[in-house]
């Protein structure tokens, strides 16, 4: 029986980053995890390089995960209070941005 292994397409760059499987002794099961781990660490670094170097928008969207997760796990009538406050945090954040290259005012 042979299976394949394929990494999501967001991660395929090379055809080498697809894995055939096989019935596999220890030692060529080890092989094949030490090849992946490499193409999964390479990719790692690959988007380190290409990344910013401050990336606080991506550390910030890991935190909204997190808030709507939890917003998921409440009672619906909790999630639903979190969501309007939510709401209008970012309203009043937003607002105060610029638009089209010219200040909000406040009025």
């Amino acid at each position: 029986m042979n299976m394949t292994f394929r990494l999501p397409v967001a991660l395929q760059r090379h055809e080498n980053e697809r894995f055939d499987i096989d019935a596999q002794d220890d030692e060529t099961f080890a092989d094949k995890q030490v090849e992946f781990i490499r193409a999964l660490y390479g990719h790692a670094l690959y988007l380190r390089t290409c990344g910013r170097e401050a990336a606080v928008g991506d550390a910030f969207l890991a935190g909204i995960v997190n808030v709507l997760e939890a917003l998921e796990l409440n009672s619906p009538e909790e999630a639903q209070q979190c969501l309007t406050r939510l709401k209008q945090i970012m309203d009043a954040v937003f607002s105060r941005r610029p638009t089209d290259g010219m200040e909000v005012s406040e009025a």
